[in-house]
């Protein structure tokens, strides 16, 4: 396996992605995708609708599976196998446009399911950091409703709450925040 390239401020990048290409059947929705992102970097990937903004991320985090190019985060190469998807999984945080959002658990146990249950956080442990992203992005105050009780903009923010929870090393949007 080459070693990793340095990008030009001679960090590795957290996310590397070479000459990467995907198609839907015979469309093809990204060519020869080359990115960098070095750990603590934001960036934002804008265009128009239809334009393959939501599908690349869903690359990064090979909920999608492309057809050219590589993919590498933290160190570890996606288009190797499948045995890497779960650890890169575990680190990376991802928010959809539809929060997806489970409707028959409260904002508290949407918030804690994945740290106990991947991670082997206790009930208490998961409620405590549960409890700290809800302040972070001002709603501690919806904590023991349900989904379907708040509004578009607070289902947005439990969904952020809930990929912070897992303390992920990287953060994935898939809608403007």
């Amino acid at each position: 396996m080459p070693s990793p390239t340095p990008d030009a401020a001679g960090a590795e990048p957290i996310i590397r992605i070479e000459a990467l290409d995907k198609w839907f059947g015979k469309f093809q929705v990204l060519t020869d995708i080359n990115l960098n992102v070095r750990a603590g970097e934001r960036i934002v990937v804008c265009g128009p609708s239809g334009s393959g903004k939501s599908t690349l991320i869903r690359c990064i985090n090979r909920l999608e599976t492309v057809q050219g190019g590589r993919i590498v985060v933290d160190g570890i190469d996606l288009t190797a196998g499948g045995k890497n998807v779960d650890s890169v999984r575990q680190e990376v945080g991802m928010v959809f446009q539809q929060f997806n959002l489970f409707p028959h658990l409260t904002i508290l146990q949407n918030c804690t399911l994945a740290p106990m249950r991947s991670r082997g956080l206790s009930r208490d442990e998961a409620e405590t950091i549960a409890m700290k992203y809800l302040k972070r992005v001002r709603i501690p105050e919806q904590a023991h409703k349900y989904p379907s009780q708040l509004s578009g903009g607070q289902q947005q923010r439990v969904a952020i709450a809930r990929a912070l929870c897992m303390t992920p090393k990287i953060m994935l949007f898939d809608e403007p925040t």
